[in-house]
């Protein structure tokens, strides 16, 4: 999904993911993080999500060398 943009562009959509990840985990009152763990959440929320899901097959689960 993510391939098909310039390297640039899709370094810069991975990093907006985490900023939305972290600012919604740091917004939803009944999670109660600590301001310290919020980005630490929305790091391991997006590295999960590149991993596991189709946004990127650059690496992870869709890999061509996973796929070997």
């Amino acid at each position: 999904m993510l391939d098909k943009l310039h390297p640039e562009v899709r370094h810069l959509v991975l990093i907006l993911i985490v900023v939305a990840l972290t600012w919604l985990a740091a917004s939803i009152p009944a999670l109660n993080l600590d301001p310290l763990w919020a980005p630490l959440a929305g790091g391991v929320v997006t590295a999960l999500l590149a991993y596991f899901t189709p946004l990127t097959r650059q690496y992870g689960v869709g890999s061509a060398r996973r796929n070997q």
